[in-house]
């Protein structure tokens, strides 16, 4: 697990960037979330996993948000859902994955996710539904602030 920016506390003002801890075992798709959120003007990355770090390492990190893929290469990102949701019970967790949708999306919501998306949906999805976790987005119906 790396952190973003370990350095500087969460601001928690309403017109301060969303923090998105990413957890995604495939580091080109990795590399495409963190670069699709970090490319939007009110969300940023705090940090990123290639495997379900320990929950505490997470929650240290103070995210809005953790995106987490479900099918990790040494663990379940159903367990780490799990694990956050009794950490951190206010924590909105995003499951995602490229297997049965629908299946995978009842499991990952059973587990304590807020929100699901498949990744053959693209990014503009996966931010809208990150948007839609975190109860931020423009008035003016894009999702992005106004």
């Amino acid at each position: 697990m790396k952190p973003e920016d370990p350095a500087s506390a969460p601001d928690r003002t309403p017109d301060r960037k969303r923090r998105i801890f990413v957890v995604e075992d495939h580091p080109l798709m990795r590399r495409s979330i963190v670069e699709a959120i970090l490319r939007e003007p009110d969300l940023t990355v705090c940090g990123q996993a290639d495997d379900a770090p320990e929950a505490p390492a997470i929650v240290a990190l103070e995210p809005d948000a953790v995106l987490t893929d479900l099918q990790l290469a040494t663990s379940s990102g159903l367990e780490l859902i799990k694990a956050l949701r009794i950490r951190q019970p206010a924590l909105p967790v995003v499951a995602t994955t490229m297997f049965d949708a629908g299946r995978s999306e009842r499991l990952a919501r059973t587990a304590g996710a807020a929100g699901f998306v498949s990744k053959q949906e693209g990014p503009e999805r996966m931010i809208a539904v990150l948007r839609e976790v975190l109860g931020v987005g423009g008035a003016n119906g894009d999702g992005r602030p106004d």
